[in-house]
């Protein structure tokens, strides 16, 4: 069998499992348009601290990945129980709110199991609470009204930023827990020692953030930094690096953002070309922050579904591992979520002046502490929209690129919802794909 030539631009956790599981099998090329591995899995040290960009922590369900990541990684590596919660009405509530109203006003814990009682006697058939329903309906049905309104809602209004009637649930999944009625009711009389979701344990690199994992992942693997894709010949099979010349490809495996791989590529055919404005997203400013007090929360991070707060969620990455801040200090990754055509000024000093207010507000920080280093980062595609007619818009073009030998993989690429296992797997059955296409002769 000829080796194959495989193009791979980004060098993500998708596109390094691409490449990882390619070696030795095919020629491959891999570009990255920032000056070190990792895409969003990327980390960076500033003074004795080490931030990610937002949370990235392993949350690993397979046999394939969990022995990858030990052999990678080995001993450094935590185990990280989550201590999630969740602030509103002045109270700290445990995630997930549905089974953990207990501590609430009673009014509202009347509402919510009220709610939740008449949603089941009215809605406990599948087919009436399917995820392709508005997520607002889907919400109702699935938590009642009292769930909805103190926390679905308004969570997830602020988060994704259009009217919830304009998505669906389908991305909802494993990342929202549905508990049953004896456990919303349990929730409301007393702590639960129970635990609710996908990621009530995690791991995390003991030093070195999770920048370590990208870095071993690719180690084996020769990377062009600082080079971007300019322009893709789909006709042709060829690719052009910013400023170089074209070069050839049997297969392109592609983890940028679905949008931003569309938009290089030449003469695409009219009717790809108007499914562009479908592909709709959120963006997010992701603010790390230095504290020069020690212990500021023991959570691993907390939901703020509150619009009084400018964020939505605050992490704690000194509760992740120790090795992460100097002696005595604490770290914070804090997001605010926005609309991409309506930017935030962070430069504006009176932006982190509201940060702080607010962080001081629900009690994390103390008018006495000093902010030691202040960092912020945009996050141009942070949260795919399931739009009613994203998954009938994303299966064109991915049809149409299947068909050409190029694969848009990874949360962005392949548009989705999805966490950092995911990405490795998605890049591992790319890899594979390839590999059993290569066998085949040429039609």
């Amino acid at each position: 069998m000829t080796e194959k030539k495989i193009v791979v631009l980004g060098a993500g956790l998708a596109g390094l499992s691409t490449a990882y599981h390619l070696q030795n099998k095919a020629r491959i090329t891999i570009i990255e348009r920032s000056n070190c591995l990792g895409g969003t899995a990327r980390s960076f040290q500033i003074n004795g601290f080490t931030f990610d960009i937002t949370g990235h922590l392993l949350h690993l369900h397979h046999l394939y990945t969990k022995n990858l990541i030990q052999k990678l990684l080995k001993n450094n590596l935590y185990f990280c129980e989550r201590k999630a919660a969740i602030y509103s009405h002045g109270v700290l509530t445990p995630y997930p709110f549905q089974v953990n109203t207990y501590g609430l006003p009673k009014k509202i814990i009347q509402e919510c199991v009220v709610g939740f009682k008449k949603a089941v006697n009215n809605y406990s058939k599948d087919e009436k609470r399917s995820t392709s329903l508005p997520f607002n309906l889907w919400s109702l049905r699935t938590f009642g009204s009292g769930i909805h309104k103190h926390f679905m809602k308004s969570y997830n209004e602020k988060l994704w930023g259009i009217p919830l009637k304009d998505m669906t649930a389908e991305w909802c999944g494993m990342f929202v827990p549905q508990p049953k009625l004896e456990d919303v009711i349990h929730g409301s009389k007393k702590s639960f020692d129970k635990s609710f979701g996908y990621n009530v344990t995690f791991l995390y690199p003991k030093k070195g953030g999770i920048q370590v994992l990208s870095e071993k992942l690719g180690s084996r693997i020769p990377v062009k930094l600082n080079t971007s894709v300019e322009k893709i010949n789909w006709k042709e099979k060829l690719v052009k690096f910013e400023g170089k010349e074209w070069v050839p490809y049997d297969f392109l495996v592609s983890s940028l953002p679905l949008v931003e791989l569309i938009k290089r590529m030449n003469d695409l055919p009219i009717n790809i070309q108007n499914l562009l404005p479908s592909l709709k997203w959120t963006s997010v400013l992701n603010i790390n922050l230095g504290i020069n007090r020690p212990n500021i929360s023991d959570k691993t991070w907390i939901y703020f579904p509150e619009k009084k707060f400018i964020f939505y969620r605050v992490g704690f990455p000194m509760n992740f591992t120790p090795h992460v801040v100097p002696k005595g200090c604490s770290s914070m990754y804090i997001e605010v979520s926005h609309r991409p055509e309506k930017k935030i000024n962070f430069q504006d000093p009176e932006f982190l002046k509201k940060v702080k207010t607010d962080l001081e507000k629900c009690g994390i920080l103390q008018k006495s502490d000093k902010i030691l280093v202040a960092n912020f980062i945009p996050i141009r595609y942070a949260y795919v929209l399931y739009t009613k007619d994203r998954k009938k818009v994303t299966q064109k073009i991915f049809d149409f690129l299947n068909a050409n030998q190029i694969f848009s993989i990874g949360r962005y690429g392949e548009w989705k919802y999805s966490f950092m296992e995911e990405a490795i797997l998605d890049g591992k059955k790319t890899a594979e794909k390839i590999l059993n296409l290569s066998k085949k002769p040429p039609s």
